[in-house]
């Protein structure tokens, strides 16, 4: 089993986490390219834990992106994937991997008990579980925890299907997973550390799962577009029937803004459709792997 942790390596030090070592399970750290001395002080750390395997990349080109280097790398037969910030407990692991062997193609944690800000992370976070949900419903509550479990061949098809913004918990139903939840539990960041992401960088993720992922939102649209455009023609119609032409006017009016927002909405799902298709810029640069 490989075990890939991007974002840190507070986990170090861990006895659960020596304990799958022991065990003879790797653990790689996906540093994300981010401009601070993360990198070097995971070198220097190998010194200590000479089993630590370290994923450079050139640049931050996002923890999903990371994510899809440890994939592309994993061997064995499971990957677990986990934060580094230790909002998450390693000791956790243990239940996805007793959940996996009912088998499940991933096990997902679920924050029954999420902690931090309700405007910045609660609510974020429920509209997207929300939109990805309804657009490829899975028997789960938390698409963002990131401690995770998957089969390798699960993790290798994520990373093969994947855009380089995509949001792989929507490819779960999308490949025909069997996907399983356990409850986990969840802290607050450490010494009350805040969260690197900024403002721009949760609209960011949050519209690549509104823009780049479902389709929902434009077949919205074009629902709103169909209905004016009916109630038009039906205003249209009464107005040459009973000769009253400032209701047909109206019609007219309301059915041609419905034809005009049903076009839009059909140029948006088609446009989705075409990123989520042929979307397949490089994801990630390695810069070196240690290992």
């Amino acid at each position: 089993m490989r075990i890939l942790v991007t974002g840190g390596a507070g986990f170090i030090g861990s006895h659960v986490v020596d304990r799958f070592v022991r065990d003879g399970h790797e653990v790689v750290i996906l540093d994300d390219g981010n401009k601070d001395s993360t990198a070097k002080k995971l070198i220097a750390a190998r010194a200590k834990y000479p089993w630590l395997k370290i994923i450079e990349l050139r640049r931050n080109f996002g923890q999903h992106a990371a994510t899809y280097a440890g994939f592309d790398k994993a061997e064995g037969d499971l990957v677990v994937t986990l934060d580094g910030d230790l909002q998450n407990n390693p000791a956790d692991m243990p239940k996805l991997l007793e959940k996996m062997q009912e088998g499940y193609d991933v096990v997902c944690g679920w924050r029954k008990e999420r902690k931090g800000p309700f405007l910045s992370r609660k609510l974020p976070s429920l509209l997207a579980n929300y939109l990805i949900r309804s657009d490829a419903p899975t028997p789960i509550h938390d698409y963002g925890c990131f401690l995770r479990a998957y089969t390798n061949a699960a993790a290798k098809e994520l990373s093969y299907y994947s855009t380089s913004r995509g949001w792989f918990p929507v490819l779960f139903a999308k490949l025909g997973f069997r996907v399983g939840e356990v409850a986990v539990s969840h802290h607050e960041r450490p010494g009350g550390e805040q969260s690197k992401h900024s403002v721009f960088t949760r609209l960011d993720q949050f519209m690549s799962v509104f823009m780049g992922a479902t389709t929902k939102p434009f077949q919205f649209v074009e629902v709103i577009g169909i209905s004016a455009l009916g109630l038009g023609g039906l205003g249209v119609i009464v107005g040459l029937v009973t000769r009253t032409w400032s209701l047909g006017v109206v019609g007219l009016g309301l059915g041609l803004w419905g034809l005009s927002t049903t076009i839009t909405g059909m140029i948006g799902e088609y446009l989705v459709r075409m990123n989520y298709e042929i979307g397949r810029k490089p994801k990630y640069l390695i810069r070196k792997f240690h290992e």
